[in-house]
């Protein structure tokens, strides 16, 4: 045998009088093989160099060994830190993970689902875009038998899948009320894109928070911002106009939004812009470096978001759960306080 030759299973098999699958099992340390065995089929293959062809063991088991991940858009610090919170386990579990940008548009992630199902990834997880209402594009990976996790949105108009999202509920519901318990009256709350197709946890959260404290709900208290600066300050002139009703304390969906409103307020001058106390989610790294950081923020969690995630749909692969079962995974939230001091 030249050394150009690779040694196949069969030829290992061949040499050591023993069927295929008996060296096969050996080679990975199968119990229900001796150990007797296990050593002779092992040295066997080390003396040969036998080194067992991957995509030929991915052909028989007829997997990919890929995951693929559909999110909306890397620069959002949350989706950053949940992708390491799937990658870590993925690696673990011996899978690669192919990672597809939306940018919030119906249109791409339609385009990155077909390609990834062309890839024959193993399973998908999916942060909808804020445009998706028909979802027939990830359906099909179903009905492919491939299982699909949805995570950190929440689809209001597929009710039947799996899904792990943050508690987002409980996040500003926590958040409303500790500004409630420092003596806040009129606490505003700006929202994210005011959209139908992902349910708005958050904002049920402040008014039920409002509600649990006999405070008054004033729609003059809540604005929505589709993330961009212009839209934000519009948003924040709209909740700080009566000076009748001006809030003194405001719950935002995103800090970035949150810095974007604040830096308005004080480059506009506006009266006791000292007195406001803020909220928002995310728990930025850099809070800590601010001369007036807002009085806490929402950590949402998400390397434990994007963990579960890959463990859910691992489990659904590996066919511990059945895929009509439909999951809910929730990962609750955390109040993080910075000062006390204003």
């Amino acid at each position: 045998m030249t050394n150009h030759t690779p040694v196949t299973l069969k030829f290992l098999a061949e040499k050591l009088k023993m069927s295929v699958s008996t060296v096969s099992k050996a080679l990975n340390n199968y119990p229900s093989i001796n150990t007797y065995t296990k050593q002779r089929v092992q040295e066997m293959a080390r003396e040969l160099r036998f080194t067992p062809n991957k995509s030929a063991i991915n052909l028989k088991e007829r997997r990919s060994c890929i995951i693929g991940v559909i999110l909306p858009n890397l620069l959002d610090h949350f989706f950053t830190r949940s992708i390491y919170g799937v990658e870590q386990f993925a690696t673990q579990n011996g899978y690669n993970v192919i990672i597809s940008q939306s940018h919030d548009e119906l249109e791409k992630e339609i385009q990155s689902a077909n390609m990834l199902l062309r890839s024959r990834v193993d399973g998908l997880i999916v942060a909808i875009s804020k445009h998706t209402q028909d979802f027939a594009h990830l359906d099909q990976f179903e009905q492919m038998g491939i299982p699909v996790v949805y995570y950190t949105r929440n689809p209001s108009f597929n009710l039947s899948c799996h899904k792990v999202l943050g508690n987002t509920f409980q996040g500003c519901y926590q958040a409303t009320q500790f500004l409630i318990d420092r003596g806040h009256q009129k606490i505003a709350y700006l929202g994210g894109p005011k959209m139908i197709n992902f349910t708005h946890d958050r904002f049920n959260g402040y008014i039920h928070a409002l509600k649990d404290n006999q405070l008054p709900f004033s729609s003059a208290l809540v604005a929505y911002t589709d993330f961009d600066r212009e839209n934000t300050i519009t948003a924040i002139r709209k909740l700080f106009a009566d000076p009748e009703n001006r809030p003194t304390a405001l719950v935002a969906f995103k800090e970035p939004i949150l810095f974007d409103a604040l830096k308005y307020l004080r480059t506009s001058n506006h009266p006791n812009f000292d007195q406001i106390e803020s909220i928002g989610f995310g728990n930025n790294a850099f809070i800590s470096y601010l001369d007036s950081p807002p009085i806490a923020s929402v950590e949402e969690n998400p390397e434990s978001v994007g963990e579960n995630a890959i463990k859910l749909l691992l489990r659904l692969i590996n066919q511990e759960i059945d895929m009509k079962n439909h999951q809910k995974v929730m990962v609750d939230c955390k109040l993080v306080v910075h000062s006390d001091t204003h």
